[in-house]
């Protein structure tokens, strides 16, 4: 699809005289275009980026567009700075890293977003410090039991979810995305960076069959896409993120999905622009690519902006410089645990290892901070016990600490829950369940009430009224 030229006093042409791997060398004719400038072939067929200048007349472009598309020799001309097509109407619709729709309809922009715009400095004016993706900083129930107790999330808040393969990262994107969505809590935009080309066709075909669809707004820079497409594709989905909250006046909810991935991007484009390499081979500005993403989610007024960003953990290595280095912009962690996912424990969320900053009692209050505090303290005991009962059995504990086990296994399976993602494995309605009914289950777990119920009904149920 070819894109707009824009209005500009000066553009630059010259032609590609070379290739490596991402990379384009572009020989320009006069002078060199800025840094972040958009160019394309007459025919729009392909899409670099100036990233650095080689020369007085030659700049190094990174691709946006397959590989294959780009011929040694095009001429190409510039855009001005690289930017996205915007416009309300691009709710319930899928689109690439430069903006174009990639799901077979027509879209037409109703104006330009830049991936770089100019910085903006923000007054403090010594009141409250709210979270930085705006709003008033309100809980956000999520209908997620283990959530919403133990690590509760505030609208504007930066929110990782931290796992290997295979502990449920995605799955649990897709119910938060579905439960936000169909209770119109507000908008959605995901961020689909170096997804396999099968996932992002599962997840459009999943919202869309789970009614969430009419309320997200969905980018991909897929796998086979170079990396400078899944570098750019979180950005383009950020700043579609924060056209939606200032046009559509609603509270506008980010998935990433996966954040790791736009790390090794950047590691894959430090390669072919030939930057010499740091711990474990990730590029020297790493750290510094994290921050430039996650200062652009960002939203004042009245509206909030939330993120939430799926992290891949290589080898399960919560030390690997990337995972530490987006750790450093969470306001809360949802570790994933492999031990509770390999027994069927979903949400296999890590109940000791997890954490959020808005676990305060002034806050979420005190009942649901002393409630939070206990069941914590039951799992932290639990974890200490447990390798006397793999090795003696839970009957020769003393009396309290049998106790403490017994409420531990409840808790532990009272907080898994039935999915709407999940409903054709499961065979089972997924739920959504409040606050208050969690709080009040855990509280009545915790003070004895079904001590002698069967340790097996509590598993898969919403609220306490489904145990038999």
């Amino acid at each position: 699809m070819s894109r707009p030229r824009e209005k500009r006093e000066e553009q630059w042409k010259g032609f590609v005289v070379g290739m490596r791997g991402g990379a384009v060398e572009v020989a320009c004719e006069g002078g060199v275009p800025p840094l972040h400038t958009l160019l394309t072939d007459e025919a729009g067929s392909f899409f670099l980026e100036v990233v650095e200048q080689v020369s007085p007349h030659r700049v190094r472009a990174i691709a946006l567009s397959p590989l294959g598309r780009i011929i040694q020799g095009s001429r190409v001309i510039s855009h001005g700075a690289i930017s996205i097509p915007v416009a309300p109407a691009m709710v319930g619709r899928m689109f690439d890293a430069v903006g174009n729709p990639i799901d077979g309809k027509p879209f037409r922009a109703r104006q330009h977003r830049p991936l770089f715009p100019p910085r903006q400095e923000q007054e403090f004016d010594g009141a409250t410090v709210l979270p930085a993706g705006g709003g008033d900083g309100s809980l956000l129930e999520t209908g997620i039991k283990v959530i919403d107790l133990l690590t509760p999330l505030r609208r504007g808040s930066k929110v990782g979810m931290f796992g290997g393969a295979g502990v449920g990262k995605t799955v649990l994107i897709t119910e938060l995305i579905h439960n936000i969505a169909t209770r119109e809590l507000g908008l959605v935009v995901f961020a689909g960076v170096g997804e396999r080309i099968r996932e992002g066709n599962e997840l459009y075909q999943s919202l869309k069959v789970l009614g969430a669809l009419d309320h997200t707004t969905l980018y991909f820079g897929e796998m086979d896409k170079p990396p400078g497409a899944r570098f750019r594709v979180a950005l383009a989905a950020a700043e579609a993120a924060m056209f939606l909250s200032e046009t559509k006046r609603r509270d506008v909810f980010l998935f990433v999905d996966n954040i790791f991935r736009y790390a090794m991007a950047g590691m894959e484009m430090g390669a072919v622009l030939g930057k010499v390499p740091s711990e474990l081979g990730y590029q020297p500005t790493l750290e510094r690519d994290i921050a430039e993403f996650q200062d652009r989610i960002y939203a004042g007024g009245r509206r909030s902006l939330t993120s939430f960003q799926a992290v891949y953990v290589p080898a399960d290595d919560l030390t690997d410089p990337a995972v530490v280095a987006i750790f450093a912009h969470l306001d809360s962690a949802l570790v994933l645990s492999r031990q509770l996912a390999e027994k069927g424990f979903y949400p296999a969320v890590d109940p000791l290892r997890s954490y959020s900053v808005s676990l305060d009692k002034e806050i979420v209050g005190e009942r649901h901070y002393a409630i939070a505090s206990e069941v914590r303290h039951i799992f932290q005991r639990y974890e200490e016990l447990s390798h006397i009962v793999a090795i003696l059995g839970v009957e020769e504990l003393p009396k309290e600490d049998r106790v403490v086990v017994q409420r531990a296994e409840r808790l532990r399976r009272f907080l898994t829950q039935p999915l709407f993602t999940t409903e054709a494995f499961q065979h089972k309605k997924g739920v959504a369940v409040p606050l208050s009914a969690t709080l009040e289950g855990c509280e009545r777990i915790l003070a004895g009430e079904y001590d002698a119920v069967d340790v097996e009904a509590f598993y898969m149920v919403g609220t306490l009224d489904e145990v038999g």
